[in-house]
């Protein structure tokens, strides 16, 4: 008897998406006037970024409608950059099933509050390495920091990701092609010095009020404050991470980046999918029961790994990035994409489809039994449904 096919609510389908080409990115949460002198950066800043061996310090993430705080989170933290190396202790968690996170890199501990109880996650991860350094890098060069004319420029650069656990969606690069990076003024965060950058996009700048501040320490530029904030319906939303009583290369034990875990302690894993990591797409071709798009991306763009997901959801994906910081996902589902008739607001190859506006954007269709999705952040919509396009409708 063969099975009809399942039907999912198209953000469900995306958390899987998301799970399988980014796993751990999902599960950790992580002004004035211009016009003052801007200072002359001769530091490498990816060499002081990358140079941190480990941070130790009180995250604060707020989220905000309008005038009103909707969610603020406090929590002592000790993390590795561009690792995912962290624990997380989350303060007044009553109201949160887990007090604890955390993660030696591979395996991700969810200790829970109201029980010795702790839910383990294996993290499974691409053949890749973090952008965040160079992305600093091109962002402090953008705002002129590093000309001695201090003359903000524009080179096509892209804001840092947010994640906001708790405010809906935030809205990505959707509408415009780059961002403008300015310096705004020297600052200080919980006592350390901070240069303070505003990132918008360089046209349509009114649209949708989209605006990234961000907060990088003067000596090692750490972002000790990112601030996003854009309009959703009327609504002025805003994410705030905040980074005080920051140690720089704290002494951090082994211990660290263990769980907390006794002979009383119940341990629980959660099935997560099992996804391989391919180098190339012929590669996962030769491994996969499921055909595999071919699509047509920019020149910009570069394959960084491609993978197979199987268990409750199978699947193959490939993910592209460019060397400014913008990344490419197509996913392609056994699971087809519950769409709303007042939801189809594209089409692709002649099939209706949908688009979400967030951290990234994403195109969503379904062919013959299975569900697409193209993600971009920092890529424009259109672009997105042309690649959508190019994918076609290949069962």
């Amino acid at each position: 008897m063969t099975r009809p096919p399942l039907r999912l609510n198209r953000r469900t389908l995306a958390a899987f998406v998301l799970v399988a080409v980014a796993l751990s990115a999902v599960l950790w949460t992580t002004g004035g006037a211009i016009g003052d002198a801007s200072p002359a950066v001769d530091a490498n800043v990816t060499e002081r970024y990358r140079g941190i061996d480990a941070l130790t310090g009180t995250q604060t993430v707020e989220v905000r409608a309008d005038d009103t705080v909707t969610s603020r989170t406090v929590a002592d933290v000790t993390l590795v950059p561009e690792t995912e190396r962290k624990r997380v202790n989350f303060r007044n968690a009553a109201n949160r099933r887990y007090d604890r996170q955390v993660s030696n890199g591979s395996t991700l501990w969810l200790h829970e509050t109201d029980r010795d109880a702790v839910t383990v996650i294996e993290l499974t991860g691409p053949p890749t390495e973090s952008r965040t350094a160079e992305r600093l890098q091109l962002l402090v060069a953008a705002a002129g920091l590093t000309d001695d004319a201090g003359r903000p420029q524009s080179i096509g650069v892209s804001p840092l990701p947010v994640v906001p656990r708790h405010a809906g969606v935030a809205p990505g690069a959707d509408a415009n092609r780059s961002y403008a990076v300015e310096f705004v003024e020297t600052d200080t965060v919980g006592g350390r010095e901070a240069y303070v950058l505003d990132i918008v996009p360089e046209t349509n700048r009114s649209e949708a009020g989209y605006r990234q501040r961000l907060w990088l320490d003067t000596e090692r530029f750490y972002p000790l404050r990112k601030q996003t904030a854009w309009t959703a319906d009327g609504t002025r939303r805003s994410v705030t991470t905040t980074y005080t009583n920051v140690t720089f290369d704290a002494a951090v034990s082994a211990d660290t980046f263990r769980p907390d875990i006794d002979a009383g302690t119940t341990v629980e894993r959660q099935e997560t999918p099992n996804t391989s990591w391919f180098r190339s797409r012929a590669d996962l071709v030769a491994r996969s029961s499921i055909s595999v798009p071919e699509p047509t991306v920019p020149s910009a763009y570069e394959l960084v790994y491609a993978t197979r997901t199987t268990g409750r959801i199978n699947g193959v994906g490939l993910r592209y990035a460019a060397s400014d910081g913008r990344e490419l996902t197509v996913a392609k589902f056994n699971y087809t994409l519950d769409i709303d008739a007042d939801e189809r607001d594209a089409t692709v190859s002649g099939r209706p489809a949908t688009i979400d506006y967030g951290p990234t954007t994403s195109v969503s269709w379904n062919c013959d039994g299975y569900g697409y999705t193209v993600r971009g952040t920092g890529v424009e919509t259109e672009r997105l449904v042309e690649i959508g396009a190019s994918v076609g409708c290949r069962a």
